[in-house]
Formats: C-alpha cells, sequence, structure tokens
C-alpha cells in the first residue's frame, strides 16, 4: 500500500514540470513557432548545452537542456542570441533636432587653425591693456585700493551732508550724529516726526519696509513737499534724484509754511 502511495506521488510530481512545459507551449503566440537549438548557451554565468529553445514570450523565453528545463528573462540573454530568436535590440535615440545639429556643424567650421590662431593673437595683444591704463596713472597695487577707499569715503561724506541738510531744512539740528554711519537714523527720524523707537522696527525683516516707506512720505511733509516727492523717493529708479531734491531744493518745512497768525492792535487811549 505504500510502495503504491509512493509510485503516485513520483508520478505527479514528473507530471507537473510535463505538464507546465506543454502550457507554456500551447500559450497565443507561440503556436507554430520555430524551435531554436543551441549546442551551448552561455547566460551571465550558467552554461546550459544541448539546449532548445521552446517558447519564446515578450518577457521571458522557457528553454530545454540536458539537466532539465529553464526559462531565461530576455533582458538576461546576449545580443548575438536575441538577433538570432528574433528580437530586436533598443536602437539608439537619434537626434532630431536639426538646429542644434546646424549649430555644431557651422561652429566645426568656423573654428578653423586660422581662427584660434587669430583669437590667441588677440587675446594676448589686448591682455593687461585695463592693468597698463592704470599703471599710466599711478594705480596699481595698494594705490588702487587707497583710491577706491577714497572714493568711497568722499560719497558717505556727501551723503551725509545731504542728510545734514533735509534735517536743517526740516527746522530740527542734527548734531554730530548726523555723520555716523548708524546713528544718523535717529536725527533723520526726528526730521521726519517719526519716534526713535522705529528704530528698531528697522531691524525686523518686514518692519524695515513699513518703516522706510512711512519715512519717505513723512520726510517729504515735514519739507514742504507733495506726496509725489514720496513716492518719488520710494521708487529704486528715482529714488536718487528725490533725495537731491529735498536736500538741495528751496523751500521751509509744513510748519514754517503755515501763516502767521495776525497780530490784534488795540488803540489805548492816551
Amino acid at each position: 500500500m505504500n510502495a503504491f502511495r509512493i509510485r503516485r506521488y513520483a508520478a505527479a510530481s514528473l507530471a507537473c514540470p510535463v505538464l507546465a512545459a506543454l502550457l507554456l507551449l500551447l500559450l497565443p503566440g507561440n503556436l507554430g513557432a520555430a524551435e531554436e537549438k543551441f549546442d551551448v548557451l552561455q547566460i551571465g554565468t550558467q552554461t546550459f548545452s544541448n539546449v532548445t529553445v521552446t517558447t519564446k514570450a515578450k518577457q521571458y523565453v522557457f528553454l530545454l537542456h540536458s539537466a532539465g528545463m529553464a526559462s531565461i528573462k530576455v533582458s538576461q540573454l546576449p545580443p548575438e542570441v536575441l538577433e538570432k530568436l528574433g528580437y530586436t535590440t533598443p536602437a539608439a535615440k537619434v537626434t532630431t533636432n536639426t538646429a542644434v545639429v546646424w549649430a555644431k556643424q557651422e561652429i566645426a567650421k568656423i573654428n578653423t587653425p586660422q581662427v584660434r590662431e587669430l583669437g590667441k593673437q588677440l587675446g594676448q595683444k589686448w591682455r593687461g591693456k585695463p592693468l597698463a591704463a592704470l599703471s599710466a596713472i599711478g594705480l596699481v597695487g595698494p594705490r588702487l585700493i587707497v583710491a577706491v577707499l577714497g572714493i568711497a569715503l568722499l560719497l558717505y561724506l556727501f551723503q551725509c551732508y545731504c542728510f545734514m541738510l533735509i534735517c536743517r531744512k526740516t527746522g530740527q539740528r542734527p548734531g554730530i550724529l548726523i555723520w555716523l554711519p548708524v546713528a544718523q537714523v535717529f536725527p533723520l527720524l526726528r526730521a521726519a516726526g517719526m519716534s526713535g523707537w522705529w528704530f528698531l522696527a528697522l531691524l525686523v525683516p518686514v518692519l524695515n519696509l513699513v518703516a522706510s516707506v512711512l519715512w519717505c512720505f513723512k520726510i517729504a511733509k515735514a519739507r514742504g513737499k507733495s506726496v509725489w516727492v514720496g513716492v518719488l523717493l520710494v521708487l529704486p529708479i528715482t529714488s536718487l534724484f528725490a533725495f537731491l531734491y529735498l536736500a538741495f531744493s528751496n523751500g521751509v518745512s509744513g510748519d514754517e509754511d503755515e501763516e502767521p497768525e495776525p497780530k490784534i492792535m488795540s488803540l489805548q487811549a492816551a
């Protein structure tokens, strides 16, 4: 009884691979397919002998060999085997951008040895011209640094002078603070009629924009100018011209523009 069961299990185990092979052979697209045979087939590190390819699918091939059966992915097959089995290898993409191809061809035509030699000569001719010009007026090395620093200092002093004029024309005395880099903010705020606490707002990323725009309109009003001067002072392109206009234009502050109160004269009896 036990021997009969063992034979039945053995027959069933042998029948499963055979049925699987028959099902693969009968899959759609494989009926009537020609079998390919190889004496030796090397796939990666595996070597098969007496190989017969029975099934060729899109993603895999099924083959019989001397040691049994195997299912191999198409991507693992060598190019020569793919070609023999009828698989087409993906062709490289062809560049269809004719404009790029034309540009490369034209550049290749222009970049001749004569053109390269001419470019080298021009580079040697003009190389060092700026340094030669600076050397002619004595501005090379430390002298150039001193000249740049001197120009920057003159521009800073001119800016401070303009700040001083604006403060004085609003009726404020800026004092020595107007000549100091950070402390000059306080007399400028006072000239615009703003509290010194606005200095803290200038340190906050968003509030500094609000404080700057507000100061532009306030200082224009303190100088007795129209609101359009404040608008021009806010805009980046016209801010320099508006700043110079506030510093050097005539006019008095808004408080001085007001008409003085008439004096009441009374007649006293002698």
